[in-house]
């Protein structure tokens, strides 16, 4: 799977530097770096200490579901729920926000966007999978389905100029495809927090957060504050910095946890403002 999503990336970025398309050779490569930042840590999270504790979950399994056909059916479906309920939180929660903002920092889509990840990705990355045994899926077939998901979510990344977004136009009205994908990294502020879904689009019709694109509304990567996502360190810790200084200022111990666990933009003067009101707005505005 691995070697696949790498061919995926590199003729991608071969073709838009031949055709001349690409617009920063600079975040490709902070895009592999953080993947090499992460890859450590979440291999030994997930491989030595996430696959143990899936087998032991196994063993207080509520059914036995065995490996039938539609075992493998159902059990993608739930690693797809679970894909979609750890990614509404990393943009409801503000530390894994902290977590997932890297991966939202490039202000242009590509393949390699999807392997720009957080140091701190382990603490996130093995519930995907964790909590699926308890239901009687086999982990082999978890760790399976897994490999399945991530290759998925690669080409969900590339850049417009190879995946226009009027391609398959049908299919995206059921499935995530790239176009559906690259509103939710847009920074404007009617696409703030929507799209969350990895493969079919069903969840985010159930808990409205669906949003097509607007002819009028062209979408801009990246995220509302302005970093320099070309430099790899300050992707990395710009948010988290800014947490610790939010929690060192703020008055009481109450107000110091609610700044881990409330939505980014919250403040305990006045609330704050948030994606969610922001987006509000917007749509006042239309």
């Amino acid at each position: 799977m691995t070697i696949i999503s790498l061919a995926i990336v590199v003729i991608e970025w071969i073709t838009l530097t031949i055709t001349k398309k690409i617009e920063s050779h600079k975040e490709g490569i902070v895009n592999i770096s953080s993947a090499a930042l992460t890859y450590i840590p979440i291999f030994i999270t997930n491989k030595l200490i996430t696959i143990s504790l899936m087998f032991w979950i196994y063993q207080y399994r509520l059914f036995d579901l065995k490996f039938d056909w539609y075992v493998w059916i159902l059990a993608y479906i739930g690693y797809d729920f679970m894909s979609y309920a750890i990614h509404y939180l990393s943009h409801k929660v503000r530390l894994f926000w902290c977590i997932h903002t890297v991966h939202h920092s490039p202000k242009e889509m590509k393949a390699s966007v999807a392997f720009r990840g957080s140091f701190a990705e382990f603490i996130l990355a093995p519930h995907l999978t964790l909590w699926l045994p308890i239901l009687g899926f086999h982990p082999l077939l978890i760790i399976i389905i897994d490999g399945i998901g991530q290759l998925y979510g690669v080409p969900l990344h590339l850049n417009q100029h190879i995946f226009p977004d009027s391609k398959y136009s049908g299919i995206q009205k059921f499935l995530i495809t790239p176009s559906v994908h690259r509103l939710h990294h847009a920074k404007n502020d009617i696409y703030l927090d929507r799209n969350y879904g990895l493969t079919f689009r069903i969840w985010d019709y159930l808990f409205q957060t669906s949003q097509v694109e607007l002819q009028q509304e062209k979408p801009i990567y990246g995220i509302s504050k302005n970093i320099n996502s070309e430099n790899l360190l300050v992707s990395q810790t710009d948010e988290f910095i800014e947490l610790w200084q939010d929690i060192k200022n703020a008055p009481s111990w109450l107000d110091k946890i609610k700044y881990l666990v409330m939505p980014p933009g919250w403040n305990y003067i006045n609330g704050g403002y948030t994606a969610e009101n922001i987006r509000n707005n917007a749509l006042l505005k239309l």
